[in-house]
């Protein structure tokens, strides 16, 4: 008698219990998504692009058969990052374009005159994200808005996430990324032409090494 008494009892609260259980486990779709869009809007952190540790760097095609290559030695900028999903990828920076380096200092004052960047009325340079899309595990491509001499564009990087490190202090990300552009877009129109063809070539190539970090609190 008590074992059927119990089993009784052990029934009817199953019973009881069951439709809230059911409840609990049939959330919409919509629910379950707007769960998961919170969690991930959690992990999008803000970086600090680190100078030191980071490079933009261009080569252009000389007299069609070779290469020269140079880089911006100041650059800022920031980024926001959620490593569990690269689509919400977002930045800006801006590189001075005075601080255009190839090793060749009578190239490089070309370089910063009215024939090419005209520094005097165009100091920087820069770029704003406005989407980003994933491509694979760890790689993305990363669309915004790239101005030059005053000229905006639009850009796609190809963004590679190399990593990140974490310490007790900061978490530090690692990126590379590349782009091409045709320089007459953004109005860098000088040309020389000798018999073996064009000076400069009009494609360029940007490559971006970047490593951003913020401090943990």
């Amino acid at each position: 008698m008590i074992v059927n008494k119990v089993t009784k009892l052990y029934l009817f609260s199953t019973l009881i219990a069951f439709p809230f259980y059911a409840l609990a486990d049939t959330k919409s779709p919509d629910s379950q998504k707007q769960g998961t869009l919170v969690a991930a809007a959690e992990s999008l952190q803000n970086y600090v692009i680190d100078q030191d540790h980071s490079k933009v760097s261009f080569e252009v095609a000389h007299l069609v058969i070779s290469t020269v290559t140079g880089d911006f030695k100041k650059f800022k900028g920031t980024f926001k990052f959620n490593p569990e999903d690269l689509s919400q990828t977002q930045i800006e920076a801006t590189a001075e374009a005075a601080s255009v380096d190839t090793s060749v200092k009578k190239r490089d004052d070309h370089l910063k005159s009215a024939d090419f960047f005209d520094v005097k009325k165009f100091p920087t340079m820069s770029f704003k994200s406005t989407s980003a899309k994933k491509t694979g595990d760890n790689t993305f491509e990363l669309v915004g808005d790239l101005t030059i001499r005053g000229v905006t564009k639009q850009a796609t990087f190809k963004v590679t996430h190399k990593g990140q490190i974490k310490s007790k202090e900061k978490v530090m990300q690692a990126f590379k990324a590349t782009t091409e552009i045709n320089r007459k877009d953004f109005k860098v129109n000088f040309q020389n032409i000798v018999e073996a063809g064009p000076v400069v070539g009009d494609t360029v190539t940007i490559n971006i090494s970047c490593e951003g970090a913020r401090s943990v609190k």
